[in-house]
């Protein structure tokens, strides 16, 4: 799958939409739906990255981006980061900050839970905990 560097500035702008924490398309205002498709292999990273669409219901919007998830805790986080611990294939702990869409009360209800979550992050953002 390729990229497309004009929709790839558009959908990394979508992130910076934080009312409401939901996607908005930025050619009619509808809600955008995140799809997974392939996974691209690699062995290096705590997760698995994969190919993925970013689309709107209502129109024709779509833009590829990569997305992934990552089980970890909440080290720290603020209104803008969040920074996640977790842990590599080969074992090894990872530590990574990364901006982020959640709601600010979920994130002290995890928090403060101490457990840990699967985080799902899409263009390098976290847009939601799973």
């Amino acid at each position: 799958m390729g990229y497309n560097k004009t929709k790839n500035k558009i959908l990394s702008k979508l992130w910076d939409n934080k009312k409401n924490h939901e996607f908005v398309c930025p050619q009619c205002g509808g809600h955008l739906i995140i799809i997974q498709l392939e996974p691209i292999e690699q062995n290096e990273n705590p997760y698995t990255p994969y190919d993925t669409i970013v689309e709107c219901t209502n129109c024709e919007f779509n833009a590829q981006a990569i997305s992934y998830t990552i089980l970890g805790s909440i080290q720290s986080y603020d209104l803008d980061h969040i920074t996640i611990a977790a842990w590599s294939p080969s074992g090894s702990r990872v530590v990574k900050t990364f901006e982020h869409l959640v709601d600010y009360e979920q994130l002290k209800e995890v928090k403060s839970s101490k457990e840990l979550v699967e985080f799902l992050i899409v263009d390098g953002h976290i847009v939601q905990i799973i």
